[in-house]
């Protein structure tokens, strides 16, 4: 018996779900990449942890996609199991100003909820169409706001199963970056939210994401930003003055409404997007003197990233 005939025999939920052979291309914003050996749909904590353990049993690689907003997956796909977290893993309870919230919840989701309870520190997040648990990995954030400025507590677990507390601190925040892939899985994570009005909190939320449509590529497939910002400079500004929106390479090409954005045009392949992100790297280091850095996580290649 190899892992693939052992996995079912884990995935018992009834609000779960496995695939074999499932493209990632359904599952990514990018609309790129292979197929997953395997592909779940986690809904309670315990299968998770059953998961992990699988995980470790058999050395099979593993990779908690989330959403898939912020993700390229390689045109080969992955050689192991992709996880989504659902059910009991995208809760949402609010007691007062303090919000529980578990890693498969949708951003958008989070954001409208605690506008109509008057809790106000993630409006940015209606326009960021991730997970949770992604926006902790990445201590996502827009309009000078960050994920990880309200979060007190988050809930990780390890390759045994175990469910592990950390403070804000341990989560070791900076800019689109934290300690949290590190570990097996995010689980969830509590915030402290300020109590507001509503019809202000929810004014604010709906400018925030207004400007982002009118500034950002809204509707092509893409994944978001796809360079961190320099210090003090921006991404898309120096590939803007580079002249390289809308240059493009097979089927992906720069937007010409944000230069940090790269878009599924023609059924773009990862191979294309690679070949524009090393075009870009290139041309802003000659033009600027500046070396940019990738953003957007890569899954499948031969140095993964998750």
């Amino acid at each position: 018996m190899d892992w693939k005939d052992a996995l079912p025999e884990i995935v018992t939920q009834p609000g779960s779900r496995l695939q074999f052979g499932e493209p990632l291309a359904k599952h990514t914003h990018f609309g790129i990449g292979g197929e997953a050996t395997a592909y779940i749909e986690v809904s309670t904590v315990s299968e998770l942890a059953a998961l992990a353990r699988f995980h470790k049993q058999w050395d099979v690689p593993v990779a908690v996609i989330g959403r898939g907003s912020n993700l390229l997956v390689s045109d080969s796909g992955f050689k192991g199991i992709s996880i989504r977290l659902v059910g009991e893993l995208a809760k949402l309870e609010v007691d007062g100003n303090i919000v529980s919230v578990g890693a498969g919840l949708a951003l958008p989701a989070l954001s409208k909820t605690m506008s109509q309870r008057g809790l106000s520190g993630v409006e940015f997040a209606l326009g960021i169409p991730g997970s949770v648990g992604g926006a902790l990995i990445m201590n996502a954030g827009a309009w000078g706001s960050s994920f990880g400025d309200v979060v007190t507590n988050v809930t990780v677990m390890n390759d045994v199963g175990d469910i592990i507390n950390l403070t804000h601190d341990e989560a070791h925040f900076e800019y689109r970056h934290s300690s949290l892939d590190t570990y097996f899985c995010v689980t969830g994570a509590t915030l402290a939210l300020e109590p507001g009005d509503v019809d202000t909190i929810t004014a604010r939320m709906q400018t925030l994401f207004k400007q982002k449509v009118e500034t950002q590529p809204f509707v092509e497939e893409n994944a978001g930003c796809m360079f961190k910002n320099p210090p003090g400079d921006s991404a898309g500004r120096l590939i803007d003055i580079s002249g390289l929106k809308g240059y493009r390479i097979g089927g992906a090409e720069v937007s010409t409404i944000h230069g940090n954005f790269i878009l599924n045009i023609d059924n773009a392949t990862a191979e294309d997007v690679l070949k524009l992100v090393a075009h870009i790297q290139q041309q802003v280091l000659e033009k600027t003197g500046i070396s940019l850095q990738t953003e957007v996580k890569r899954l499948g290649f031969d140095a993964v990233c998750f």
